[in-house]
């Protein structure tokens, strides 16, 4: 399954704007808990690839929830040494 371009019409709304922050730690929440369902059941599709991707996503979440979007971009953003 290929994961379709986000398109921001497509999320539903519900009694209000939410801000990037809340959002953000819906989106983290969420992300953990297929992360702990993966692991524990270990579909045959699942490879030692995606779950390295998976782990590094999991490290960056659980350090700084919070920071996490922002301290990639700050670091994409700087030049290589």
């Amino acid at each position: 399954m290929v994961p379709r371009p986000f398109e921001e019409k497509a999320l539903p709304r519900s009694g209000g704007e939410k801000s990037l922050d809340s959002q953000f730690k819906i989106v983290a929440e969420a992300f953990l808990e297929s992360f702990e369902l993966l692991v524990e059941y270990a579909p045959i599709w699942y490879t030692e690839e995606h779950h390295k991707r998976a782990l590094n996503a999991w490290r960056i979440l659980q350090a700084d929830p919070s920071q996490a979007l922002g301290s990639e971009r700050h670091r994409a953003s700087q030049p290589c040494k």
